[in-house]
């Protein structure tokens, strides 16, 4: 490259660095103004804004303490027979009769007064994922989550017990503990008179002493290993019988005075910005 063609370079290269420098303080300018006029504009309409914001954010303040409440309460329980899919359609259904205010269903089905029924607001089941029980196929035998809304706090403790009883009170289930009873009823018999006849042998010393060859013979450490034995299958028999249920509750309902859904001040903040964005669509449509 000689002389000529370097200085040529030189020069188109500064030309372009001022071109560009010339478009940076348009830009700059362009930037400027536009600052300015926020400003000057915010200046003019931050009293209006402040003012829209506040009425909103009173207003919704307002609605927040004028609706009506309603509070959220879980209780975990286990169960024996079914699967959790079938008690989850029978929640499913006492929503649906929630939600279509069929308090007079509602209330032969949870043997509950009306007036109570009519401070239920949901119902439903999830399982120990807290995903929706209606949804939940799986066998295991895992306990899962009743939970409920209620306008009334006063209305979960007779609640709790109703639920229970409307799960239990089918037929099937009906049959199957009224079997259960009844078989360990009949274990119950047979397992005492079969101590009965271990005792009679131990008070008839029918029984060998320790060094005798007779197989046929009872020493006495063996009656009372025998007698030990049908003692612990007696009490266990007995605690079925005592615990003869399908639903029983692990964790029953806990009140809480925080109402269920958005707290006032997410209220008040949603109510204020939606102030401001009324303002905004004023100044712009009129």
């Amino acid at each position: 490259m000689n002389q000529d063609q370097l200085n040529s370079s030189k020069e188109t290269g500064r030309k372009v660095w001022e071109a560009l420098q010339a478009q940076m303080a348009e830009g700059n300018g362009f930037l400027a103004a536009m600052l300015r006029s926020f400003r000057l504009y915010v200046r003019r309409n931050a009293l209006w804004y402040l003012l829209f914001g506040i009425g909103a954010a009173l207003l919704a303040a307002g609605i927040w303490y004028i609706r009506p409440k309603s509070y959220e309460a879980e209780m975990t329980v286990s169960y024996v027979h079914y699967e959790k899919k079938i008690y989850a359609d029978m929640l499913r259904k006492l929503d649906l009769l929630v939600q279509s205010g069929s308090e007079e269903k509602l209330s032969e089905l949870l043997k509950l007064p009306e007036d109570m029924c009519r401070k239920i607001r949901s119902v439903a089941g999830y399982n120990i994922r807290s995903e929706d029980l209606t949804a939940d196929l799986s066998t295991e035998k895992i306990p899962f989550y009743i939970r409920v809304r209620v306008s009334d706090l006063d209305v979960l403790e007779p609640l709790q017990p109703a639920l229970v009883n409307y799960l239990n009170n089918t037929p099937f289930i009906q049959d199957r503990l009224r079997y259960m009873l009844e078989k360990s009823q009949q274990d119950l018999e047979f397992l005492e008179r079969r101590l009965a006849v271990v005792d009679s042998l131990s008070s008839l010393l029918i029984i060998r002493k320790e060094g005798i060859n007779d197989e046929k013979a009872l020493t006495r450490m063996e009656l009372l290993q025998e007698a030990l034995t049908l003692h612990d299958r007696i009490q266990q028999v007995k605690g079925s019988m005592e615990f003869n249920l399908n639903i029983e509750v692990l964790d029953g309902f806990v009140p809480s005075n925080t109402p269920a859904g958005n707290s006032l001040k997410y209220f008040i903040i949603y109510g204020f910005l939606a102030g401001i964005a009324l303002w905004f669509l004023v100044k712009i449509f009129l």
